[in-house]
């Protein structure tokens, strides 16, 4: 298990640092996403993706089709664990505030904007949002053009808003520190975000919602895939089942703010 680091970007005090964890994902989902990075109102940031797992094929791929950022990344067959490819990230991220942003997921132009304007607001906070679940049948991510279609995705027909839903989540770097990361024992995915809810309210952190105070050019878009736990269900399988409830065990039975060691986000090659 080795990490790759490449440095393709030098951000001097970076304003804010956005982590984009990722594994065998590099085609028009990705692209959306890092676009609608790319036109945040908050210049400079740092992004930081986080390869991990992916074929060598996928990410040479990968390589071809990002922006200036820097990219980690991290070499193994384990299953996919976004806790700790989100620590990878976290653990290297050199702005005073810091979110995880999951790939299929797309940002109206002042999300980072709006965030930070929580953040100083309501210091020291941790800030989550639901997203706006786009219809399959309303368009494919394939035919989204950032900047242009922003207009697209306001007036288009929607699923629902997902309650509850972590895959933009943001925080002081220092908490990051303080709480030692996502829980790294949890694979796959799921309940990670339930869990830091959970750990910063015990901290005494305030808990904000971005469209509970939301700001114009605000929205998080989720651009639709089949449904990952739905699917392990119909195709039997079984390992990816019991894992995501296996995290649920772990969200609703450990107690405390602190889930891993000092080591968190880091390994041996460090």
């Amino acid at each position: 298990m080795t990490i790759e680091t490449i440095q393709t970007d030098n951000v001097d005090n970076p304003v804010y640092s956005v982590v984009v964890p990722i594994r065998d994902r590099c085609g028009a989902m990705l692209r959306n996403c890092l676009r609608s990075i790319e036109l945040q109102t908050i210049k400079p940031a740092e992004l930081i993706v986080v390869d991990y797992g992916s074929t060598p094929e996928n990410h040479e791929k990968l390589l071809e089709m990002l922006p200036p950022c820097t990219v980690y990344r991290y070499e193994t067959d384990e299953p996919w664990n976004l806790s700790a490819a989100r620590n990878i990230g976290l653990r290297r991220t050199h702005a005073k505030h810091s979110c995880v942003l999951d790939a299929d997921l797309l940002l109206e132009p002042r999300v980072l904007e709006s965030t930070l304007k929580i953040h100083n607001t309501y210091a020291p906070c941790y800030v989550t949002t639901q997203v706006i679940l786009l219809s399959p049948t309303a368009m494919s991510p394939s035919t989204i053009e950032l900047p242009r279609d922003y207009d697209k995705l306001t007036n288009a027909p929607f699923l629902k808003r997902a309650e509850g839903w972590g895959g933009f989540t943001s925080a002081p770097t220092s908490w990051w520190y303080t709480c030692q990361g996502f829980d790294e024992r949890m694979k796959w995915w799921g309940w990670e975000d339930v869990d830091m809810w959970k750990r910063v309210a015990r901290a005494g952190l305030a808990r904000n919602r971005l469209q509970s105070i939301m700001y114009s050019g605000s929205e998080v878009y989720h651009q639709y895939h089949v449904n990952v736990q739905i699917d392990a269900v119909k195709q039997r399988k079984i390992e990816t089942y019991k894992a995501i409830a296996t995290n649920e065990h772990y969200a609703k039975h450990t107690r405390g703010i602190i889930r891993n060691d000092e080591n968190w986000g880091l390994w041996s090659e460090d």
